[in-house]
């Protein structure tokens, strides 16, 4: 557990240094951008890597797609619901692939909006189902999937395009479960990048926050 927090907290001082040097342009005659300020909600989709780290065996990289909804509370603060599946195939050799499933939700909070750019940090949590498989020292391997609890702690920046269009990126530290050599259930340290497209939805009657 204290791993864990001190992980967190690695993390929340890079989402930190990042929201810093953060600047942006203003929306033609002063408006402001539509994708980043006149949305209640928010759908997106892209692509999404995840680097995991097994026990013993080295790092795999699993990658998907990543499906997020979110809502606007007001300027500062939401709230979001993402779903990211990623696969590897061939893993460690052993001819045996490999899939994550993360259901996740959780606050969402904006600390810096400037013209068509915001930034955001978000702390989610849900369920993670896991099929891998985790090589000994004997060339011999486990393979096995779990569920468990899972989350993640990040945060990432949004560009406004046009129209109701915006790109979005985003770096996230997760836990998942996993099962080791052992078929003994275990946390797992992954990292997780996500880069796709946002289309911001308005509020009834066409008006901003």
């Amino acid at each position: 557990m204290k791993n864990s927090i001190q992980s967190i907290g690695i993390v929340s001082l890079f989402v930190c240094l990042l929201v810093a040097p953060v600047t942006g342009q203003n929306w033609i005659q002063g408006t402001p951008a539509p994708g980043a300020t006149a949305a209640t909600y928010t759908v997106s989709t892209g692509f999404t890597s995840m680097v995991m780290s097994v026990p013993g065996a080295g790092h795999v990289t699993f990658n998907g797609f990543d499906i997020n909804g979110g809502v606007d509370l007001n300027p500062r603060f939401g709230a979001a619901l993402d779903t990211t599946y990623a696969r590897a195939s061939n893993l460690f050799g052993t001819q045996h692939g490999g899939h994550v499933l993360t259901i996740l939700a959780g606050p969402v909070f904006y600390p810096v909006e400037r013209g068509k750019n915001r930034m955001f940090v978000h702390a989610l949590v849900g369920m993670g189902i896991v099929d891998g498989v985790a090589p000994s020292s004997f060339e011999n391997y486990s393979s096995g999937w779990v569920r468990g609890t899972s989350y993640a702690f990040g945060g990432g920046a949004e560009h406004f395009l046009r129209g109701p269009l915006s790109v979005r990126v985003s770096g996230d530290y997760m836990r998942t479960p996993f099962i080791n050599y052992s078929r003994s259930v275990q946390p797992q340290n992954d990292f997780r990048v996500t880069a796709g497209m946002v289309l911001a939805l308005p509020r009834i009657g066409g008006l901003g926050r």
